[in-house]
C-alpha cells in the first residue's frame, strides 16, 4: 500500500482550495448578476408586494401633478363683465375670423410676394413692371 506524500497531500489540499473558491465564486458571481438584472427584481418586487407599489405609484401621480399644476389666475370683475356682454354676433364674428386667418395669411403674403417683385423688376430695368397676377 502506497502512502501520500508530502507532494500528493499538497496537491490534494491545493485542489480543494481551488474547488472552495470556485463555488465562492460562482455564488459571487450569482449574486452580483442577481443585483444587475434590475428587471427581474423589479418584477418580482412588485409581484411579492403590490399594494406597496400602487401606493407608491398613486403618491408620486398626486404630489407630481401638486407640483405642476397650473395656477388659478384670478379673474377681475371688468372680464367676467366684458364675457357676458358679448353676444351669438360676437362670437361668430369671433369664429368667421380665426377660420380665415390661414387664408387671409395667404393673401397678404402673395400681395407682397408681387408687390416687391414689380419693385424689384422696375428697379433694375428703370421702368414699371406690368407684371399681374392673381392675388390667390
Amino acid at each position: 500500500m502506497a502512502y501520500p506524500t508530502e507532494k500528493s497531500k499538497r496537491l490534494a489540499e491545493l485542489v480543494r482550495q481551488g474547488e472552495a473558491a470556485r463555488s465562492t465564486l460562482t455564488d459571487a458571481h450569482r449574486g452580483l448578476m442577481h443585483a444587475i438584472d434590475l428587471p427581474s427584481r423589479i418584477k418580482s418586487s412588485i409581484t411579492s408586494a403590490p399594494a406597496k407599489w400602487l401606493g407608491g405609484s398613486l403618491l408620486a401621480g398626486l404630489a407630481t401633478s401638486f407640483i405642476f399644476r397650473k395656477r388659478e389666475k384670478k379673474t377681475s370683475v371688468r372680464t367676467l363683465a366684458t364675457g357676458k356682454e358679448h353676444g351669438l354676433i360676437y362670437g361668430l364674428a369671433t369664429l368667421v375670423f380665426t377660420l380665415s386667418k390661414p387664408a387671409l395669411k395667404i393673401y397678404a403674403t402673395k400681395l407682397l410676394k408681387d408687390y416687391l417683385t414689380r419693385r424689384f423688376l422696375s428697379g433694375a430695368h428703370g421702368h414699371p413692371a406690368t407684371l399681374r397676377t392673381p392675388p390667390y
